[in-house]
């Protein structure tokens, strides 16, 4: 019953609603901004040539622009001054001939002739769009590449002539769908999705951090009810497991709320999963924040302490980036583990056993902490 009214007396606080009201609001903002028409980024594309690759490419990136916008131009000088003019974020330049290009590149592995990128400032966004201008060229230099091998090691330089044709109709009709790389988290059916968009990859991550600001959030909470005199009238033999299921009845509606964001925002694996990786992943940020409790003492010095806690946690976590590096270091961060353990049975236990490591620091803390609070004052 008490578990009850401390849920019914959270649900007057207008910090505790705000933080609620933050996912609803971040989760529309960012399928607001996915499903406008100008993606990503917006490219402006220079195609001069009209041999076979040249007008491949143009039909490519105008079917299928994925989460990049390309606008194709007539004039280059036209496009540089577009870019210049901050109308354009960069500027994609094709050289005349863009089969010489392509044959040049699967049969030596470089051409004379490149394809230019121009842009105003180097950036995240501009590396990934790089990263795609190479996979919508890579299609033809596989389709080269394979003519060549075919021409070496099947036919005769007699015949190669009469049989290119042949060999590219072949190629072309043979079915290869699909891309190489997919984005997306897998269900139970391992099937990816399909819509799924650049601009919400880190949208579980942030998630995460957000629940990891209401577990500290929950100690200023606990604190404030402390000074206020509420543990005196809640006496308990268990004082450790009172303290854990006051932080849990603060984590239920935030939790709930993380998993219909995730089901909204189109990044839900299956309930099996992610109703196991959560509670996990629960258990030790809430264990995390009353050790934080328990050494910090004052609210004042846990509101220092977030935004270090929040940051040094998008870092070592892949929330935005993933540094392999410092893998010893980032297995202590539970936003980490959690992010992991949805694709990896392996970081399922390893998140159980980061929080039962919290657990029995938590333990000997609160102990060495009465002591001192006993010699303190008796």
């Amino acid at each position: 019953m008490r578990y009850l009214l401390l849920l019914k007396r959270l649900l007057k606080k207008k910090s505790y609603i705000a933080m609620l009201l933050l996912v609803p609001l971040m989760a529309f903002i960012l399928k607001s901004m996915t499903s406008a028409d100008a993606g990503l980024l917006t490219i402006g594309v220079f195609i001069p040539g009209d041999d076979y690759s040249s007008e491949w490419l143009k039909e490519n990136l105008m079917d299928e622009p994925g989460n990049l916008r390309f606008i194709l131009y007539d004039e280059e000088e036209e496009l540089i001054n577009d870019v210049k003019n901050q109308q354009l974020q960069e500027a994609w330049i094709c050289p005349q001939n863009l089969d010489d290009t392509v044959a040049s590149m699967a049969e030596k592995g470089s051409s004379k002739e490149k394809l230019q990128i121009v842009i105003r400032e180097e950036g995240l966004s501009h590396l990934l769009a790089k990263e795609v201008l190479c996979s919508r060229v890579y299609p033809l230099i596989a389709r080269q590449m394979a003519l060549n091998y075919i021409l070496d090691n099947v036919y005769d330089s007699s015949s190669a002539d009469s049989q290119i044709d042949h060999i590219l109709d072949t190629y072309d009709n043979y079915g290869i769908n699909g891309n190489l790389f997919e984005m997306g988290y897998l269900d139970d059916n391992q099937q990816a999705s399909d819509d799924m968009s650049y601009l919400m990859m880190p949208y579980r991550g942030i998630l995460a951090l957000w629940l990891l600001m209401l577990a500290v959030a929950a100690s200023m909470y606990y604190l404030e009810d402390q000074s206020n005199g509420l543990f005196i009238w809640w006496k308990t033999r268990l004082p450790l497991i009172r303290d854990f299921l006051y932080y849990t009845v603060i984590m239920i509606i935030p939790s709930a709320v993380v998993l219909i964001g995730l089901k909204y925002g189109g990044v839900f694996t299956s309930l099996k999963i992610e109703l196991l990786a959560i509670i996990l992943y629960d258990f030790a940020i809430i264990i995390l924040a009353i050790i934080l409790r328990e050494l910090l003492v004052t609210i004042k010095r846990l509101g220092i302490i977030m935004p270090v806690i929040i940051m040094s946690s998008a870092l070592m976590s892949p929330v935005f980036i993933d540094f392999k590096e410092g893998r010893v270091f980032q297995k202590f961060f539970p936003t980490f583990n959690y992010l992991y353990c949805i694709h990896d049975g392996y970081y399922v236990q390893s998140l159980l056993l980061l929080g039962m490591k919290l657990l029995i620091i938590w333990y000997l803390i609160h102990i060495v902490m009465r002591v001192i609070y006993k010699r303190k004052y008796i």
